[in-house]
């Protein structure tokens, strides 16, 4: 297999090879998903083509948590066919899939009652070693232990000494999202798969019912092409209902959009050598170390665009500050939220309900690998 290259010569080819022969599959939209499917498609031996309309993983793709974990709060919903599931596929990319790009990340989850804490929350962190493990899949994770005060304090401290008694480490994985997609765009086009981004689908070609194709409008170039495919696949995330109303029908999958909300903050305001889990009224909050070394981090992730057509939800000034006062096991939270830099705002589609608006707010906010992050993420499942 030959290694690929992503340039600009290879991209007009692409866009004139598409638009020559008919294709098996075209795949519409970059993100990871689209990246994946091209990417099955291609491996299966089908004449595959992928096009985004701005730049690979530049949408949702590049705006997670960066975490690449089993799910530790579905074992408390007894959701265990998706935790299974989920750890199968953590240790399939931390061992075989891209050891290179997927890491360990420590995890401490303070314990602020005395017995029976310690007891319910480190059998659901055995248990959810144990799982890990079941299949082989665990290896290259250290397990979690039990620390004492002191000792949690010297991990991360950070943390106010009277709102803990002890705590639970237990270890996950972190990854560069968009630096993922960009490798599985690579890995399709080095087997065979013609791949362009700033391809802008502007309508569908018809066949009676039947979808043939896409007019696609070269961003860069300003040419616009004709792309034949026996299949194409809408695989644009929260874009799904708009690309769907290019066809002139209403589809029969229906998308809402979820917001999602990241604080930025520099790593010298809060000072731990760990990732924290904390638990809140109604939510779980993550304060995720950044895969970077600071303010000299890059200020965009690798192979994302700056531009985007729909501007993500950047959080408010509320949202800030209800997010660090939630933080209340952390001495510096009232701080920290003086100190956020812009922030990171997503949408992701979660049902199969009428679409919903995505919540826009201020110019698009960039995110900064290199510092904490904290996310605040629902207990309840959405999809």
């Amino acid at each position: 297999m030959r290694t690929a290259t992503l340039g600009p010569e290879q991209r007009a080819e692409a866009l004139a090879a598409m638009a020559e022969h008919e294709l098996d599959v075209l795949v519409v939209g970059g993100g990871v998903v689209g990246a994946g499917t091209a990417l099955d498609a291609v491996t299966r031996g089908l004449s595959t083509g992928l096009v985004e309309a701005r730049d690979w993983a530049s949408g949702t793709s590049s705006r997670s948590s960066k975490l690449i974990h089993g799910g530790l709060r579905y074992l408390e919903m007894l959701d265990f066919a998706l935790v299974r599931e989920a750890l199968k596929e953590r240790g399939l990319l931390l061992e075989r899939i891209a050891p290179h790009l997927v890491k360990p990340v420590p995890f401490l989850y303070p314990l602020q009652h005395k017995g029976w804490e310690r007891w319910y929350a480190g059998s659901g962190v055995a248990l959810y070693d144990a799982m890990s493990m079941a299949r082989g899949h665990g290896r290259g994770l250290p397990l979690h232990r039990h620390l004492t005060r002191r000792r949690a304090l010297r991990v991360a401290p950070c943390l106010k000494k009277d709102a803990l008694v002890g705590a639970l480490q237990y270890y996950d994985a972190q990854m560069d999202d968009a630096r993922f997609v960009t490798n599985l765009v690579r890995t399709a086009v080095s087997y065979g798969a013609r791949v362009a981004n700033r391809a802008r689908v502007t309508g569908f070609l018809r066949e009676g019912e039947r979808v043939v194709g896409a007019r696609v409008q070269d961003v860069e170039g300003g040419g616009e092409y004709e792309i034949r495919a026996k299949q194409v696949v809408n695989a644009t995330g929260v874009w799904t209902d708009d690309t769907q109303a290019m066809v002139g029908e209403r589809g029969q999958f229906h998308v809402r959009a979820s917001k999602g909300i990241h604080l930025v903050v520099p790593k010298d305001r809060i000072h731990s050598t760990t990732g924290l889990i904390l638990r809140t009224e109604k939510s779980v909050l993550f304060v995720i170390p950044g895969a970077g070394t600071g303010s000299s981090a890059p200020r965009t992730p690798p192979g994302t665009s700056t531009r985007p057509t729909r501007p993500p939800p950047a959080p408010t000034s509320t949202t800030c500050w209800s997010t660090s006062t939630r933080c209340s096991p952390c001495r510096s939270a009232a701080t920290t939220c003086r100190a956020c830099t812009p922030g990171c705002g997503r949408c992701w589609p979660v049902s199969r309900t009428p679409p919903a608006s995505c919540p826009a707010s201020t110019p698009w906010p960039i995110r900064r690998p290199g510092w904490w992050s904290w996310r605040a993420a629902s207990t309840r499942r959405t999809g």
